[in-house]
C-alpha cells in the first residue's frame, strides 16, 4: 500500500514486504517483574530483568538496521506484542512520508506549512482506537499497558515516543508534540521503596522541560508551564502507534501555536486529504489520532517527580537523571483490539554509527528544518548533516564554492546564520561548512576538507556563550541554564579571503565515480 499511511500497521506491513522487518517468536524478556536482578553497568539499584537494549543492538548490526517485533515478550502484558526499532535511519523516515529524497522532504515540509488541510472527525465506531476503552475507575498501569524496561536504567519508560496531544480552549486548535513517559515503580532503583499504590496504578512521569536560559521552548512546554503557574491542570492526552507523518508533523519547530492554527492540518498537509480523528473521552473537544494503536488520556498536575541519578539516557549515549519532570495522571485508556507497543526502547547511541532506534526521525527533524531556514535566507545550500547524539556536530554543504561564492566568509556567513534560527531547541555545538565536492555524511572526506582548506583560527568562530550548545554537562544541568560554547569552521575554498586561484583536485569526487563504473564495465568486457 503507497502513501499515505492511516496506521502504523499499513507501514509496517509494507515495510515487511520490503525485508525490513525482523519478526521474533522467541521469547525476549522485555521487564521480568518476576525476575528482579542488578541494574549492572555501575548503575546501582535493581529493575524487572530485560533483554530489549541488547535486542536493538543486535537489529543495528544487520544490513538496514530493520525493526523487530517482539511477538512473545516477557513482561507484565506477554499478550501484547513489542515493534522495536522503527526509525533508526534517514531512508526509513523517507518510506514512512511517502518521499525519497531529503530534498523532497524539506519540499514537503515547506509546503505544507502554507497548506494545512484541516482534520476529518470520525463516530467512535468507525475509530480503531476506540475498540477498547478502560474508564477511570478501572485504570491499573501495572496492568493496562505493558511495563517496558530498557537496560541500565533506574526508572522504567516504557513510552519513550510518545506524540502528546494538547488543545487551546479559545481556538480549538490542537498542538501535536513530542514527550516520553515513565511509569512508577520504587525509587532510585531500589525495591524496597516503592511508590504509593495511587501513584503507581493511575500516574506516569512527562519529560516537559522547565523555561530555562537559552531554551527555546515547546509549544506544549509552554502552555502547560502558562496553566502551572495558575496553578491549573493541563488536559491531555498520549498517542502511541502513530504514523511516522504525525511524528513528523509533531517535531516541527518554529510554529507558533496557537495562532499558526491545527497542527493535524499539517499531517493532512503532507497527506493531501483530511486526517482522521476521534474526539476524547474525558475532555470536551480534545481529538485524538482515530487510527493510533493507543491513546492515554489525563492531565499534567502542577508537580514534579525528580528521577534517579541514572533515570534514562539520551542521544548523547551517557545515562543521565536528578531531572524534575512533570506528573501526568491518567483518566482513561483506549487502545485497538489485540493492540500493539511501539514506544518501547531507548538504545541511543551504540556501535553501528551511534544511531537509536529513532534517530531517523530525530536527524532529519533538525536537517530539513536547517535546510530550509538558511534556503529561505537566501544561501545556496546543497545538503545539511546532523549525528544522531541530539546534533552536536553540523556540516553543512554548500551549492558553490571558491570564486562562484557571492561575498567573503560565506560559510562563516551561512553558519552564523544557522545558530540564529531561535526555534531549534538546543543548536550544534560545531557547525563546519564544506563545498560541493566534498561528502558530507563521510567524516574522512570532512576531515581531508579541514586538512587543506582550512587555517585554525582565521577560519573559526568561536563562542564562548553559544546559545544551546549540548554536552554532557549541559544535557545535566539544563534545567539552570541551556548556554554553552560553540565553533565555527569554515572549511570552503578561501576566494577571495585569501587566494585568487586555487589548486584543482588531483581526483575530484565526480570524475572518479565516473572513472570506477567506467574501469568496471572495461575488466568485465560490459559494453
Amino acid at each position: 500500500m503507497p502513501y499515505p499511511y492511516k496506521t502504523f500497521r499499513e507501514w509496517f506491513t509494507e515495510e515487511e514486504e520490503k525485508g525490513h522487518v525482523v519478526r521474533i517468536t522467541r521469547p525476549i524478556k522485555c521487564g521480568d517483574y518476576d525476575n528482579i536482578v542488578d541494574i549492572g553497568n555501575g548503575v546501582p539499584g535493581k529493575q524487572p530483568e530485560t533483554e530489549v537494549r541488547a535486542l536493538v543492538r543486535y537489529l543495528h548490526s544487520l544490513p538496514g538496521k530493520p525493526m523487530g517485533i517482539i511477538e512473545n515478550p516477557i513482561d507484565n502484558r506477554p499478550d501484547i506484542p513489542v515493534v522495536v526499532n522503527p526509525w533508526p535511519t534517514r531512508e526509513r523516515v523517507f518510506s514512512g512520508m511517502g518521499v525519497k529524497t531529503k530534498d523532497e522532504l524539506c519540499k514537503k515540509i515547506s509546503d505544507a506549512r502554507s497548506g494545512y488541510i484541516d482534520p476529518v472527525t470520525v463516530s467512535k465506531s468507525d475509530a480503531s482506537c476506540k475498540q477498547v476503552i478502560i474508564p477511570a475507575d478501572k485504570i491499573d498501569l501495572t496492568k493496562d499497558i505493558p511495563r517496558v524496561w530498557v537496560e541500565f536504567n533506574q526508572l522504567g519508560w516504557p513510552g519513550c515516543n510518545g506524540i502528546i496531544i494538547m488543545r487551546d480552549p479559545e481556538t480549538g486548535a490542537h498542538d501535536l508534540g513530542k514527550l516520553r513517559a515513565g511509569v512508577f515503580d520504587w525509587k532510585d532503583g531500589n525495591p524496597d521503596k516503592p511508590y504509593p499504590e495511587e501513584r503507581v496504578r493511575r500516574h506516569m512521569i512527562a519529560t516537559m522541560s522547565p523555561p530555562r536560559t537559552g531554551h527555546s521552548q515547546s509549544n506544549s512546554g509552554r502552555h502547560y508551564w502558562s496553566n502551572r503557574r495558575q496553578g491549573k491542570t493541563t488536559p491531555a492526552a498520549y498517542t502511541f502507534g502513530n504514523p511516522t507523518d504525525v511524528h513528523m508533523a509533531a517535531s516541527i519547530r518554529g510554529l507558533k501555536w496557537p495562532d499558526s492554527g491545527d497542527e493535524y492540518g499539517i499531517v493532512g498537509a503532507f497527506r493531501g486529504e483530511p486526517m482522521e480523528v476521534v474526539e476524547s473521552e474525558t475532555t470536551p473537544g480534545l481529538m485524538v489520532p482515530a487510527h493510533a494503536e493507543w491513546v492515554i488520556e489525563g492531565e499534567f498536575l502542577p508537580e514534579d517527580e525528580i528521577t534517579p541519578q541514572c533515570g534514562e539516557d539520551l542521544y548523547l549515549g551517557y545515562m543521565m537523571g536528578g531531572v524534575s519532570w512533570p506528573v501526568f495522571r491518567v483518566k482513561c485508556i483506549t487502545h485497538r483490539k489485540d493492540p500493539w507497543w511501539t514506544p518501547a526502547t531507548f538504545s541511543s547511541s551504540g556501535l553501528n554509527g551511534h544511531e537509536g532506534p529513532h534517530s531517523g526521525l530525530k536527524t532529519l527533524e533538525r536537517e530539513v528544518d536547517y535546510i530550509n531556514y538558511l534556503r529561505a535566507s537566501g544561501f545556496q545550500v546543497k545538503d545539511i548533516v546532523t549525528n544522531a547524539y541530539d546534533g552536536c556536530v553540523n556540516i553543512i554543504q554548500m551549492e558553490i564554492d571558491g570564486a562562484e561564492k557571492p561575498s567573503a566568509h560565506y560559510g562563516k556567513l551561512a553558519a552564523m546564520t544557522l545558530l540564529s534560527n531561535l526555534a531549534t531547541d538546543t543548536p550544534p555545538k560545531y557547525v563546519i561548512v564544506v563545498g560541493p565536492d566534498i561528502d558530507p555524511y563521510d567524516y574522512t572526506d570532512v576531515m581531508w576538507a579541514l586538512s587543506t582548506r582550512t587555517m585554525p583560527i582565521s577560519d573559526s568562530v568561536a563562542l564562548e556563550r553559544g546559545r544551546g550548545a549540548a554536552d554532557v554537562g549541559v544535557l545535566l544541568n539544563r534545567l539552570v541554564s541551556n548556554y554553552g560554547e560553540q565553533l565555527i569552521i569554515d572549511a570552503m575554498i578561501k576566494i577571495p579571503e585569501r587566494w585568487e586561484s586555487f589548486p584543482p583536485r588531483s581526483d575530484p569526487a565526480d570524475w572518479e565515480r565516473a572513472a570506477i563504473k567506467r574501469m568496471e564495465a572495461k575488466i568485465r568486457g560490459v559494453a
